[in-house]
């Protein structure tokens, strides 16, 4: 087999191809109606699930889970965050190995404010698919990602 038939292979069967591509076309629909909010797609779902946490916090092994991200991705976003004031990053009370992270006071009402964007931007996403297809591509993608953790480590998010 040659490139060209490895990569025509690729391209007609590839899960991960699909999937990137359609997370890219749907990141850049919210990051664009975000604009305006000065977070990105990708820091709002940071941030919410760091919100979502016990008393509004999470560990920093746990929100790898939750997302799906390896640690060293996940501390380069947080460190963003933390620079512009709106996370903090701390040792746990009860276990000094354990860093958690929540967000600060700024940092909970940008999230906030970001909300009428993010819903412009989901009813925008939900429109172009239609209803049908949005409802079940969050089911498939739910379905997935659980089925990826269940498949062993490192295989994606258990949450």
């Amino acid at each position: 087999m040659n490139h060209l038939e490895a990569a025509q292979i690729t391209a007609a069967e590839c899960l991960c191809f699909r999937a990137r591509r359609t997370a890219r076309a749907i990141t850049r629909a919210y990051d664009t109606a975000l604009r305006p909010s000065g977070l990105q797609a990708t820091q709002v779902t940071l941030m919410s699930a760091i919100a979502l946490g016990p008393h509004g916090e999470q560990t920093m092994g746990r929100l790898s889970d939750i997302l799906a991200l390896e640690l060293s991705t996940l501390t380069r976003n947080l460190r963003a965050l933390e620079t512009a004031g709106l996370v903090e990053i701390r040792r746990s009370d009860t276990d000094r190995r354990v860093r958690v992270t929540q967000l600060t006071g700024d940092g909970k009402t940008r999230l906030a404010a970001a909300l009428p964007f993010w819903k412009q931007a989901h009813a925008e996403v939900v429109a172009a698919l239609g209803t049908d297809i949005a409802q079940s591509l969050h089911a498939a993608l739910d379905a997935a990602s659980h089925a990826m953790a269940s498949a062993g480590p490192d295989r994606g998010d258990p949450a």
